[in-house]
């Protein structure tokens, strides 16, 4: 497999909320398959690419994606997600679940889900809508997606390579509540931007990794109804949670992670006496061999990160974690031996091509 290249990303740190899921956007822009890793030491993202084999590569591949935005559009490849908000009309997103109903006829269903849920409402009887997503004063939901691409669009090579290589907070720059160095307006009329000192490039692409932590369908045992994947309700205080590992893993077994919902079956949560957040984990954690898809091998968690929102709103602020580990359930996983480790033929066995 040596014609995998690693890439380095030394500006995105797996222990922040804002680099992970920038990370995980930037992923879910590239159209081949990538994987992820961290770095043990300072918990910078490592990518193995087959194509891209630089950031100057991989920026490139961004602003391809820029590029495919049409005209008062937010998203790549997604004409009509966000919907728009017509002059004078309330937010189009804002709205009952038979209007979400409604919805689901007119919008790309993979962005919904990510964005809303009819399954649980609030007070006011509107869907419930995902907590990595937080506007401010009569900031609409679409603007979440986009005002970050429309500041990185003004520079688009320069901001995306810094938010890859070292972070450059910029003047008037708006972090949308998932960057906790930003400051932000309070302005309860606020409709577009209110902030500073943010770093577009990241926050753009973060704003990207929610359509991965979606609203799961109900058929899940694992996940908690009215919780979006990665999000868990502790004693009463809603937590944003994530692993950081050694394997490299692709966009296919990273879905796995959150769907099978580990979160809520092989992750527990509390708090301890001083504030901090204990997560109990399993020794290991059975993934595909990102060279065999035949073969289990232990995704290689070495650090939980956790972070949320401070009581009645703000941005998702890291909390302190400390890692317990006790014996899986289904017992220990072997590590993973090597992109060129030459796995025997498993032959035939039930669910190889498939359900079985």
């Amino acid at each position: 497999m040596s014609h995998l290249h690693r890439i380095d990303l030394p500006g995105l740190a797996g222990d922040e909320p804002l680099g992970f899921l920038a990370v995980i956007g930037l992923m879910s822009q590239l159209l081949e398959n990538s994987y992820l890793s961290w770095d043990p030491e300072d918990r910078h993202a490592i990518l193995h690419c087959h194509r891209p084999a630089s950031i100057a590569d991989l920026v490139a591949e961004l602003m391809k994606r820029l590029r495919s935005i049409p005209e008062g559009g937010a998203l790549p490849y997604s004409s009509n997600f966000p919907v728009r908000r017509r002059r004078g009309a309330p937010d189009p997103l804002r709205v009952t679940p038979d209007g979400y109903r409604r919805l689901t006829d007119r919008v790309r269903s993979s962005w919904l889900r990510a964005t809303l849920t009819d399954k649980s409402t609030d007070a006011d009887g509107r869907c419930l809508v995902n907590p990595l997503i937080a506007v401010r004063g009569r900031q609409t939901i679409g603007s979440f997606w986009y005002y970050p691409m429309l500041e990185v669009r003004r520079d688009p090579e320069r901001l995306l390579t810094e938010a890859l290589t070292g972070w450059r907070r910029v003047q008037g720059s708006e972090g949308w509540w998932l960057d906790h160095r930003a400051s932000y307006s309070t302005d309860p009329g606020l409709r577009g931007p209110g902030g500073s000192m943010a770093v577009p490039g990241a926050t753009w692409l973060a704003t990207l990794a929610v359509e991965k932590f979606s609203y799961p369908d109900y058929g899940s045992p694992n996940l908690p109804q009215g919780m979006p994947r990665g999000w868990f309700p502790i004693d009463g205080v809603e937590v944003f949670a994530w692993p950081l590992w050694t394997l490299p893993a692709s966009k296919n077994t990273l879905d796995a992670v959150w769907n099978v919902g580990w979160d809520h079956g092989s992750w527990e949560f509390a708090w301890t006496s001083d504030g901090r957040l204990e997560a109990t984990i399993s020794a290991t954690h059975g993934v595909s061999a990102p060279n065999s898809m035949d073969h289990v091998v232990d995704l290689d968690i070495f650090a939980m990160c956790a972070a949320a929102r401070p009581q009645g709103g703000g941005p998702l602020t890291p909390i302190p974690v400390q890692v317990r580990r006790v014996p899986s359930r289904g017992g220990e996983c072997q590590p993973w031996k090597g992109w060129d480790w030459k796995y025997p033929d498993r032959g035939e066995y039930p669910g190889k091509y498939g359900w079985g």
